[in-house]
């Protein structure tokens, strides 16, 4: 009785558990035919797409910059003009199993579901190419598991219906591949000036890579993982045997080289791509090259003439390092001009917002910045001889610029003025590194920093870019609040609809004390230090040079009444020395700060809002040690009346100089 009795019950919950299933399916069965019920005809041979309406992009005064198109200029190409090294490039890359699935890769999706769990976020996808051509055909995108479901059924039904050769054909003409491009001949042809059936296997490869995020792998724009991928790609065919061992080495040595743009805006295409990138950041390449949008951009036309002329008049001769510039309204973000590079035909990358560079001394600033904020005065001395001091990866041995300053004190204002590296040495382990780096991210700086005491002379291990710098600055200039830039005033659709506007919230990031205090000290180095060619006669300016070592890498950053620029001098290769460029070593107060000045010197004349006052009060010093002394720098000993740039040290009695300046 006891056997029937359980057998009983295991017979029951069986049947419960039976009925309950039937329901379920019958639930999803019912579910997915309704669904089923709103699928569209599919026929990718004659499916017309939406027709794409032209972007245009105005400058600050409704003059037209720029005119973008997307789908309209799409060039349709057969299967056999496809070469099969791009075919199974894709194939490799973006479904390696699109041969063998019938729309859906179960594998991919599980294996990408495991490491999205493992990840805690969305780092795989497990989509095939059947679903992503579906999807950009049949389906609106949105990120909803209706959405997904759809999917897969219309890739069942695809693929039910086409060939495996006709659905890889219409995806190769149909998906995006960054920079307005859809369909492999158009890129092909931007890319490497070719038609699609004369790529070479690296180039394929290439073109491959970037169908899965064309802003991060773009060979234009971000041409380091770019080619990174290009070779994840070739490692992946020659996995896959789609090419051999010996192929996959050459095609992965070949150099990244990309053809020139046919069409470039006449006027600041530096700053254009600038604009684009942001809106496809934030609206997406649909939108942006189909959508129909009206970009105000903030950008001024003659300003922007100003920068051109200067950088091409000061750098224009054969073998001239570059120049980057931009130029910043500080009271509201808005970029009002931006110089990236000397040829945008010959190198589309941006030195301005892209180019990481090395900042030397201008870096200095926030480690000025952070010692006001602790209490530190401009008058306070600090022993200015060379230093030497234990850090986690061993000593740091400082010297002086060319070992101007070999013994003595200095207050740090008339450090701050000759950019003395030995007194921020010891003032960046006084206020501590971390803290330093918490400064230069609150006023501005978004790249990442190491909290390394090399960061107090500007060695960083990614470098900042000028665009950064200058919007740092910036928030000195307004007296502590950050504003984050932005080129872009207000996106409309074509029925005046606002679609994007950038955040230009102020946000505090200083006390307006410091703020004031930090200005008034760098409009000493514009007045008295090294930033003396900067200066502009009849207008308070403040700025700070910067040089690194051997002469690679050159700036000044300051700021006027309502503008802060940022301009960086040096080549665009690499870390080249600029010791006889037009017969001198560049130096930030050499070319950067001439730039500085004669494009400030117009570009303020040209800025019709209000103009935001110069501090004209400072804290009170600290009391000073020692005996006040002007000393020659390029004597170290007592200046006289023609020494050219004397500077105020205090000096314990025993180490003030006996003799007079004999150079001057």
């Amino acid at each position: 009785m006891l056997v029937s009795s359980r057998l009983a019950t295991i017979l029951k919950v069986t049947a419960v558990g039976l009925g309950t299933l039937f329901v379920l399916l019958l639930a999803c069965g019912a579910y997915l035919y309704r669904l089923s019920a709103t699928l569209p005809e599919l026929d990718v041979t004659n499916r017309t797409l939406q027709a794409a309406r032209t972007s245009i992009v105005y400058a600050a005064d409704g003059s037209v910059l720029a005119e973008w198109h997307g789908e309209e200029d799409r060039t349709v190409v057969s299967f056999d003009q496809i070469p099969e090294d791009l075919r199974h490039a894709v194939v490799a890359i973006e479904d390696e199993r699109f041969y063998s699935h019938n729309g859906v890769d179960g594998q991919a999706v599980m294996r990408a579901f495991r490491a999205n769990a493992e990840e805690g976020a969305i780092t795989q996808g497990g989509s095939t190419i059947t679903q992503q051509l579906v999807k950009i055909m049949f389906t609106d995108g949105e990120r909803t598991l209706t959405r997904k479901i759809r999917e897969a059924l219309l890739a069942y039904q695809l693929e039910a219906r086409a060939d495996k050769d006709e659905v890889l054909q219409t995806y190769l003409n149909t998906v995006y591949f960054g920079h307005g491009e859809y369909g492999v001949e158009s890129a092909a042809q931007r890319f490497f000036g070719t038609n699609v059936s004369e790529l070479t296997l690296p180039q394929c490869a290439m073109l491959a890579g970037v169908i899965r995020s064309p802003g991060q792998y773009s060979p234009i724009d971000e041409p380091d993982d770019a080619f990174e991928r290009r070779n994840l790609v070739l490692a992946k065919m020659e996995d896959r045997g789609f090419i051999d061992t010996a192929e996959e080495l050459e095609a992965s040595q070949a150099p990244l080289v990309v053809a020139p743009p046919k069409d470039v805006p006449d006027l600041a295409p530096y700053f254009v791509e600038y604009v684009k990138q942001e809106l496809l950041r934030e609206l997406g390449a649909d939108a942006v090259f189909k959508g129909g949008l009206r970009v105000q951009t903030s950008l001024e036309p003659a300003v922007q003439r100003q920068a051109d002329k200067v950088a091409a008049a000061n750098l224009g001769a054969p073998g001239d390092p570059e120049c980057a510039l931009v130029a910043i309204e500080h009271g509201s973000g808005r970029v009002i001009a931006m110089v990236g590079g000397r040829d945008f035909k010959t190198n589309q990358f941006n030195l301005a917002s892209q180019g990481r560079r090395q900042p030397g001394s201008a870096f200095k600033t926030f480690v000025l910045v952070r010692a006001l904020e602790e209490g530190i005065r401009p008058e306070q001395v600090f022993d200015a001889s060379p230093y030497s001091v234990q850090v986690k990866d061993g000593t740091w041995n400082v010297q002086n610029y060319e070992n101007q300053v070999t013994k003595g004190r200095l207050s740090l204002r008339a450090a701050t003025n000759w950019s003395v590296n030995a007194v921020f040495a010891r003032l960046i382990m006084k206020v501590g590194p971390q803290d330093v780096v918490d400064t230069a991210h609150k006023m501005g700086i978004t790249s990442p920093i190491e909290a390394n005491p090399a960061i107090a002379l500007g060695g960083l291990t990614q470098g900042v870019t000028p665009l950064e710098m200058a919007s740092a600055y910036g928030t000195l200039a307004t007296g502590g609040n950050r504003i984050p830039p932005s080129g872009i005033m207000q996106v409309t659709n074509d029925r005046d609809e606002t679609v994007y506007e950038p955040p230009r919230e102020s946000t505090p990031a200083l006390s307006r004390s410091t703020a004031v205090e930090a200005s008034l000290m760098l409009h000493d180095v514009v007045e008295n230090g090294t930033g003396v060619d900067s200066r502009i006669p009849g207008v308070w300016s403040a700025g700070k040079t910067g040089t690194t070592q051997s002469y690679r890498d050159a700036w000044f950053v300051g700021y006027a009444e309502d503008v802060s620029c940022a301009v960086w001098v040096g080549y665009r290769e690499g870390q080249i020395d600029m010791t006889n460029v037009h017969g001198i070593k560049v130096t930030g107060g050499s070319i950067p700060a001439k730039i500085w000045r004669e494009f400030m010197a117009v570009a303020l004349k040209h800025q019709r809002s209000a103009v935001t006052p110069p501090p004209t009060k400072s804290s009170e010093g600290s009391p000073k040690t020692g005996i006040p002394v002007r000393v020659c720098p390029d004597s170290m000993k007592l200046a006289n009346k023609r020494c050219p740039d004397p500077i105020e040290m205090y000096l314990d009695p025993q180490l003030v100089p006996k003799a007079a300046c004999d150079r001057h």
